[in-house]
């Protein structure tokens, strides 16, 4: 008889490909055997009868340790993000690589990976910022694409002033050369004279309050960005992913240019599913600025629908929460840190909303969070499915567990929540990344540093479904 490192038994196991009632062994950080009846042992056997088992969720936008200003950085840092990502059901977190205008992108990846290790409680990827495509940039992302396995890199249509800002020559340049590698370009996409224009209107007009915040940044500026970058895609090649889609207008736009051919995804974040921008308006309306802004009840519901028919592919945390003594410290939207926590919440939201409402089914929850997100950036070689040869990332809910999200069910550093009060039925009871549970009944049972960076390549066979 062999014996095995964990048996999960009794399992109702979800997969893109449907559902199977199966047990799975697992030995070594690996997804060794998937049969009916398993009749080996194991160092530990847990017992699955009531729940669902899906593959971990990939979150393929966090911001740890970020820097915003002086004195200002995000609330969780590789170790309490990735502690509240596993809670949440997340075995897999990519996050970002941002140099200082004219810093070697090589000198910018080393600090940002020693950062993370020693801290990072599960798997982690890097996707690295891309300011200036100079032939001197250009040589080292081919470089950091060779040697480190960097498979996406991310662009600014905005924050001019914050030096992010790629400029519309340059970005057909990298968009050519990213098409050539086959590397994923993540866009923000909002464009920045709109956003200046609109913003010098309000401050004119006296009505800088955090009450206007999303009259600063509008749907249009979003859409048109959209736009932009869909004709570079379309001119160059490159896939591009639209990340932290916040209306109907850029969903919109998204759509159009998929049925077109063009090589586009779309990501939208929990926050834009659950609030609206009338939250703006109460005393805790510094707690919910980001960018682009929460929008209205019909964006929310259009966005609801991009998730059920396709258009939007992934569900993306862009976890960036800030404490609440940086939040408040003005109602002046301009001088508000932009970012909320979010890694925690994406499945239980996910399966609350969408699931038990019947927005999406059971298999579209896993293409959503798993099995597009590893296809999108390079990890299907190992990673989105319960299946045989792939790492254990696996996640057990509870579809009948009630929660109410808040402070003091949540994981993260951060001195309050935005979801403070909203209840979801149907959590994770249990986290297993690469083999090893780290969190079990809102417990975090990992090890700091237990996490690997890994290595990311993306195949050209791999099509979304």
């Amino acid at each position: 008889m062999t014996t095995y490192d964990l048996i999960l038994r009794n399992c109702k196991a979800v997969d893109v490909s449907g559902t199977q009632d199966c047990e799975i062994a697992v030995d070594g950080g690996k997804i060794v055997k998937l049969a009916k009846v398993i009749e080996d042992g194991a160092d530990r056997i847990i017992d699955c009868t009531g729940k669902l088992v899906i593959p971990g969720a990939i979150d393929g936008h966090v911001h740890f340790e970020m820097e915003y200003g002086p004195g200002i950085r995000t609330a969780d840092d590789f170790r309490t993000g990735t502690e509240s990502a596993a809670a949440g059901g997340v075995t897999t977190v990519i996050d970002f690589v941002t140099p200082v205008r004219g810093q070697p992108l090589s000198d910018a990846f080393e600090e940002r990976l020693r950062a993370a290790q020693g801290k990072v409680l599960v798997d982690f990827g890097l996707h690295v910022c891309v300011l200036e495509a100079n032939a001197q940039r250009i040589s080292e992302l081919r470089r950091l694409v060779e040697e480190r396995g960097v498979a996406s890199v991310k662009v600014f249509t905005a924050y001019r002033s914050r030096g992010l800002m790629i400029d519309d020559g340059s970005l057909i340049r990298l968009s050519r050369e990213l098409a050539a590698m086959d590397v994923l370009m993540l866009c923000h996409c909002e464009n920045e004279e709109m956003v200046a224009r609109a913003t010098e209107e309000l401050a004119f007009e006296g009505r800088t309050d955090v009450a206007h915040y999303e009259s600063s940044r509008p749907d249009y500026a979003e859409a048109e960005a959209v736009n932009r970058i869909g004709f570079i895609s379309a001119v160059t090649g490159v896939e591009f992913l639209v990340v932290h889609i916040s209306s109907a207008a850029a969903l919109s736009s998204l759509r159009t240019l998929k049925r077109s051919g063009v090589r586009a995804r779309g990501e939208t974040c929990p926050h834009y599913l659950v609030f609206t921008k009338e939250v703006y308006r109460s005393e805790r309306g510094p707690l919910y600025v980001m960018a682009p802004p929460l929008r209205t009840a019909l964006d929310k519901e259009a966005l609801w629908r991009g998730i059920s028919d396709g258009t939007i592919d992934v569900v993306g945390s862009d976890h960036a929460p800030y404490l609440a003594v940086h939040k408040f410290r003005s109602r002046d939207f301009r001088e508000i840190p932009g970012g909320v926590q979010g890694t925690e919440v994406i499945v239980p939201l996910l399966f609350s909303e969408g699931v038990r409402r019947g927005l999406i089914g059971l298999e579209r929850l896993v293409e959503l969070t798993s099995y597009n997100p590893a296809r999108i950036y390079g990890l299907s070689h190992r990673k989105g499915r319960i299946a045989v040869g792939f790492d254990a990332d696996i996640v057990v809910i509870d579809p009948e567990k009630r929660v109410r999200l808040g402070r003091e069910t949540l994981h993260s550093a951060l001195d309050h929540s935005i979801y403070e009060g909203v209840e979801v039925t149907g959590y994770p009871v249990l986290t297993v990344a690469r083999g090893e549970v780290v969190a079990e009944d809102g417990q975090i049972t990992g090890r700091p540093g237990r996490g690997e960076y890994l290595h990311r390549r993306r195949q050209k066979s791999d099509q979304l479904r």
